[in-house]
């Protein structure tokens, strides 16, 4: 894991240089660095490996930024830089004042004892910075583990059962062949996807021998 969070960290990093970029937007709510055409061409011309950063949802960033950023927790555990952890925000109470005017000192009573009145209401405070710690400790740790989780779990594959959207176009295109041919080499491909795809990426002559073979060999005679 800790591996793994190094790889995301410096994808983490590279985004926010990309954000920094003086031409460059950015979609808080698609999370998309965004260019204009001309500054992306320019900037992709010396940075192509940056290409995947620009111009298109990020994934994960969500969650990257939940653990790399400079500020994790929220809501009623949100404290500012200059705040102690555990400490509420507001203005001083009743109760926070006794203890600073009482901090470490006793107070003598009537008969001249030394009282010590005001140390349970420290010893509370205490309990209570503890507690707000805690808290944020806790709430710290959950949206870690989620993001870790997502962040960690196995990109899905690629459907590979899907054929090229214009193939039955490409068949109709080579000269040759009788729709009966077309008909049947189509049906075969639709069965066969990895096969389909294969066919797709050949050059045109090679297409042509293809379909040859396989009309041969269904259709001896022609």
């Amino acid at each position: 894991i800790k591996n793994h969070l190094k790889t995301w960290q410096r994808r983490y990093q590279k985004i926010n240089r990309l954000r920094n970029l003086s031409a460059a937007n950015f979609d808080e709510e698609n999370f998309i660095v965004t260019l204009d055409s001309e500054h992306y061409n320019d900037y992709i011309k010396d940075h192509k490996n940056d290409a995947d950063f620009l111009n298109k949802p990020l994934e994960h960033f969500g969650e990257m930024a939940t653990i790399f950023g400079n500020s994790m927790a929220t809501g009623k555990y949100a404290k500012g830089s200059s705040e102690p952890l555990g400490m509420e925000q507001g203005g001083d109470t009743e109760e926070g004042e006794d203890v600073r005017a009482n901090d470490g000192l006793s107070t003598a009573d009537d008969n001249g004892a030394p009282s010590s009145a005001s140390r349970p209401k420290k010893a509370k405070t205490v309990d209570n910075e503890e507690e707000g710690f805690i808290g944020v400790l806790k709430y710290v740790g959950e949206k870690l583990s989620v993001a870790i989780e997502k962040i960690a779990a196995p990109t899905p594959p690629a459907v590979e059962n899907d054929v090229p959207e214009d193939l039955f176009e490409t068949l109709t295109s080579l000269p040759g062949f009788e729709e009966r041919h077309i008909s049947a080499y189509y049906a075969y491909l639709v069965a066969n996807p990895h096969i389909a795809r294969a066919f797709y990426k050949l050059p045109f002559n090679y297409k042509l021998n293809w379909f040859a073979m396989y009309v041969s060999d269904k259709f001896p005679g022609c």
